[in-house]
C-alpha cells in the first residue's frame, strides 16, 4: 500500500474517531482527547494561554510596543478565568492566545455565547472563523455583515469571496454548546460546525497584508467582543507533509457528483434565505438599484404544505419578486457558462395565474437586451403554454424589433410544452440547463426536463450575452401564483441520469448538502 494511500486510512480513522469523540466527550476538568489529538487547554488553569488583541497597538513600535504587550498579558486573567473546567471569558480584555504556534492541523473546539456578543476564532493569528449572535437582524446600511446566515464563515475574507459567508446555518440556540471542527492545511481551510460543513476548502486570505500569502504558522486566538463566552474540549492535531498532500490530491481529485456541484438550496422550510449556497445565503428585493434583505410580502410559507416540508405560496400577481445574487452560484462568466437550475411548483396555470405573462424563475443581468432566460407560462393561449426561453443579445432573437409574442413559436430560442403536467393537488419537478453559452468554440445549448424526462433542446442558435457579472440575479415568482419548493443551482450541466435522480430524492436536494457534511 503507498504511502498517500496509508495517510488517507489515518485521515479516515481519525475521522470516525472524531464523530465518536462528539457524542462522547463532556466536560471534565481533565478533558480527554480523541485518539491522535492533544488538549491545548488542560481545564484548570491559564497556563499555554496569554492574552493578546492584535488590534491594540499592531502600529506601534519599540518600548511602546513593548510596554502595551506586557499590559495585555497582565489585563489577561482579569477577563479570563476557568470554571469546571471551561475557559471562560467576561466579554472584555485582550484575546486568549497560545503560547504554541501552529500550521497545519486539524482543531476542535466546543463554545456557548450569550446574545448580543459575537466572537471568533483567529488561525496563525489571523481573523478569523466568526461566532455570531445570528439572531441580529440584516441590516441594508451594512450589507456586508450577515449574522442571520449563522457563524462559521471567514468573515476576514474579501466581502463575496468563497466561504466568507457560511454555506449553510448550523448554530444551535443560545443555553446549547456548539462545536467546530476546522482543518486548515496551507491557506486552505475546511469548517464544520455542529457536524455541517459550513466552509469548504476556502482560502483563508491574510487580514494583515492580503497581498502576502497567509503565515505558515502562527498562535490560535481566541476572541473575545461584547458578552461572555465559555470555551471546553480545545484539541489539536499537526498534520504532516504527507498527509496534507494526499488529502489534498484527493480534495482536487473528486468526482463531480451531484452534491460536489450543488451550489444553492433554498427549502422554504424556515425563511426565505437559502438553507445551503457557495456564495451569499441571502435572499434580497431589488429597489431600484439597490438590493435589500427580502420580507415575506404578496407570499407566505406554509409549513408542510411544499413537496419536501414547507413551501413558498406566491398568493397573487404583485410585484414581489425574491432574488438570490450570483455571487458564486449561478457562475456567469463571458467565456463559457454553464449551469442548471432546479425547481418543484404546484399550481393549476388555468386557474390559479392571473391574465399576462407569468415567470416562475428569471436569470437576468444588468440589461434585459444584453441576455434573458426564464421559464414561462404564456399569456394568451388555453391551456396556458410552458416554456424555457434563453434569450441572447436583443440584436440575435430580434434583428427586426418586434414583440416577443408576433414571434413565431419556431423562430424564438425557447422549448414550449403546450399540455404541461401541472396541477393544483401533486408537484411537478423542472430543471433547466445553460451549456457553453458565450463559447466561441462550442455550439451552446438549453435543456428544459420536467419530471425528470426531456421535454426538449433550445439549440442552433448564436447564445451570447453581454452582462455585468457582478449584476446578475436569480430571480423568483415574477407575477406567478401558486406554489414553490426546494430550487436549486448546480454549477455545472447536469446529465438526464443526473435530472432524474434528482428528480426521485427522497428528501430532496437537502439530502445533497447533508451528505456534503460527512
Amino acid at each position: 500500500m503507498s504511502l498517500s494511500c496509508q495517510m488517507l486510512l489515518r485521515h479516515l480513522f481519525l475521522v470516525i474517531a472524531v464523530v465518536a469523540m462528539n457524542s462522547s466527550v463532556s466536560s471534565a476538568d481533565n478533558p480527554v482527547p480523541p485518539q491522535g489529538f492533544r488538549a491545548i487547554f488542560n481545564g484548570k488553569d491559564l497556563n499555554g494561554w496569554y492574552g493578546l488583541n492584535p488590534h491594540n497597538g499592531n502600529n506601534l513600535t519599540g518600548d511602546r510596543k513593548d510596554e502595551n504587550l506586557k499590559a495585555q498579558r497582565a489585563e489577561f486573567p482579569k477577563n479570563w478565568t476557568v470554571e469546571n473546567g471551561e475557559l471562560v471569558n467576561d466579554g472584555h480584555g485582550p484575546y486568549a492566545t497560545t503560547d504554541e504556534e501552529f500550521g497545519d492541523i486539524e482543531f476542535l473546539i466546543e463554545y456557548r455565547t450569550v446574545a448580543g456578543a459575537d466572537s471568533g476564532i483567529y488561525l496563525r493569528g489571523t481573523p478569523q472563523v466568526q461566532i455570531w449572535d445570528w439572531n441580529q437582524p440584516f441590516d441594508p446600511k451594512n450589507p456586508t455583515r450577515k449574522p442571520h446566515l449563522g457563524s462559521g464563515g471567514l468573515f476576514n475574507n474579501t466581502p463575496g469571496s468563497a466561504g466568507r459567508d457560511p454555506m449553510a446555518f448550523a448554530d444551535k440556540p443560545f443555553g446549547e454548546w456548539n462545536q467546530f471542527r476546522i482543518r486548515q492545511i496551507g491557506a486552505r481551510t475546511w469548517v464544520w460546525l455542529n457536524d455541517v460543513l459550513v466552509a469548504d476548502g476556502a482560502v483563508m486570505e491574510n487580514f494583515w497584508d492580503r497581498k502576502q500569502p497567509l503565515p505558515a504558522k502562527g498562535p490560535i486566538m481566541l476572541q473575545t467582543h461584547g458578552g461572555e463566552i465559555r470555551w471546553r474540549n480545545i484539541f489539536v492535531r499537526e498534520i504532516g507533509p504527507d498527509e496534507a498532500n494526499a488529502f489534498l490530491q484527493a480534495e482536487d481529485g473528486k468526482t463531480s457528483d451531484l452534491a460536489d456541484a450543488l451550489t444553492l438550496h433554498a427549502s422554504f422550510d424556515r425563511g426565505l434565505d437559502a438553507d445551503f449556497s457557495s456564495g451569499d445565503r441571502t435572499c434580497y428585493v431589488q429597489q431600484g438599484d439597490e438590493l435589500h434583505r427580502a420580507q415575506l410580502r404578496d407570499a407566505v410559507l406554509v409549513p408542510d404544505a411544499g413537496r419536501f416540508g414547507g413551501s413558498l405560496h406566491f398568493t397573487k400577481k404583485s410585484d414581489f419578486r425574491p432574488a438570490f445574487r450570483d455571487s458564486g452560484v449561478l457562475g456567469y462568466n463571458p467565456d463559457n457558462w454553464n449551469t442548471t437550475v432546479s425547481v418543484w411548483l404546484r399550481l393549476n396555470p388555468d386557474r390559479d395565474l392571473e391574465p399576462g405573462y407569468c415567470d416562475p424563475v428569471q436569470i437576468v443581468g444588468d440589461d434585459g437586451k444584453k441576455g434573458f432566460i426564464f421559464l414561462e407560462f404564456s399569456k394568451d393561449e388555453t391551456p396556458r403554454y410552458f416554456r424555457y426561453a434563453i434569450r441572447p443579445l436583443f440584436h440575435i432573437w430580434n434583428p427586426t424589433n418586434v414583440s416577443w409574442g408576433d414571434i413565431p413559436f419556431d423562430k424564438r430560442p425557447m422549448v414550449q410544452v403546450e399540455r404541461p403536467p401541472f396541477s393544483a393537488d401533486s408537484w411537478t419537478h423542472v430543471v433547466f440547463t445553460v451549456e457553453n453559452l458565450n463559447n466561441k468554440s462550442t455550439p451552446p445549448a438549453g435543456r428544459m426536463y420536467m419530471n425528470g424526462k426531456l421535454k426538449g433542446t433550445i439549440e442552433g442558435w448564436d447564445l451570447t450575452f453581454g452582462w455585468d457579472p457582478s449584476k446578475v440575479l436569480l430571480v423568483l415568482g415574477a407575477a406567478y401564483v401558486g406554489h414553490m419548493d426546494d430550487f436549486a443551482v448546480f454549477n455545472r450541466v447536469l446529465n438526464p441520469d443526473e435530472v432524474e435522480k434528482l428528480y426521485l430524492l427522497k428528501n430532496g436536494v437537502r439530502d445533497l448538502h447533508s451528505s456534503k457534511s460527512e
